[in-house]
């Protein structure tokens, strides 16, 4: 529908900042955990391009930069939505007795990313979505390892975020028919588009939530009252 791609990166973050606002007024009990998650998340955005650029996308920038706001706007919105989005839709509400904190694990996750995604991507040359995606489970499984209780909220966090980037790329194509092409790298991945969206959008939804879903629990020791 629309020819010129240059406000799109920008235009579908519209989508996802919709999406972050519906949550962010439906429970009022959830924003505080919205805005932190949000705000730590943000800056990864622009971050991971440094990787992503390499073999994965080089998408087009309103501004023309090498990274921009697009990349800061979706971090940001991303962040708040995996970090509630399973607790939202499933009613879930904490229980007033915590456990254990773990407030230095974010810093540690913080070094490994960069460390994996340097050795992974650039030392020894696999691309850079499949290095992020294989370290989000890794470190969601580090998660799992102590806290069994938030398997469901891993799991159920990763398909939810797996389906609303499907649902996202089906929209977005059909506004920006032929974009997955000229943005995306495709030679360098599978090439299977799943109603218009690339696997590895999907397989990159499921991993971000499967480790953004439980992360602020596990760090703040915060359990789920029993249904």
């Amino acid at each position: 529908m629309f020819a010129n791609f240059q406000y799109a990166y920008l235009l579908g973050n519209l989508f996802f900042l919709l999406i972050w606002i519906i949550l962010f007024i439906y429970r009022r009990d959830l924003r505080r955990k919205i805005l932190i998650m949000s705000f730590v998340v943000a800056p990864m955005g622009p971050l991971s391009q440094l990787f992503y650029l390499r073999d994965y996308w080089q998408p087009q920038l309103f501004n023309g930069w090498l990274i921009g706001i697009e990349d800061l706007l979706f971090g940001f919105v991303i962040g708040g939505i995996a970090a509630v989005i399973y607790e939202e839709l499933f009613g879930k509400k904490y229980m007033k007795r915590h456990l254990a904190a773990h407030p230095k694990w974010m810093f540690g996750v913080a070094f490994f990313g960069v460390l994996w995604m340097y050795v992974g991507s650039m030392v020894l040359g696999f691309n850079s979505i499949y290095v992020s995606v294989l370290g989000f489970l890794i470190i969601g499984a580090s998660i799992l390892f102590t806290r069994h209780d938030l398997l469901k909220d891993a799991l159920l966090s990763g398909l939810l975020m797996g389906s609303l980037m499907l649902i996202f790329y089906f929209i977005f194509g059909y506004f920006f028919d032929g974009i997955i092409q000229k943005w995306w790298l495709l030679k360098n991945i599978s090439g299977i588009i799943i109603l218009g969206a690339p696997l590895e959008e999907l397989m990159w939804g499921f991993g971000w939530g499967f480790v953004a879903g439980p992360a602020y629990e596990f760090i703040n020791g915060l359990r789920f009252k029993k249904s």
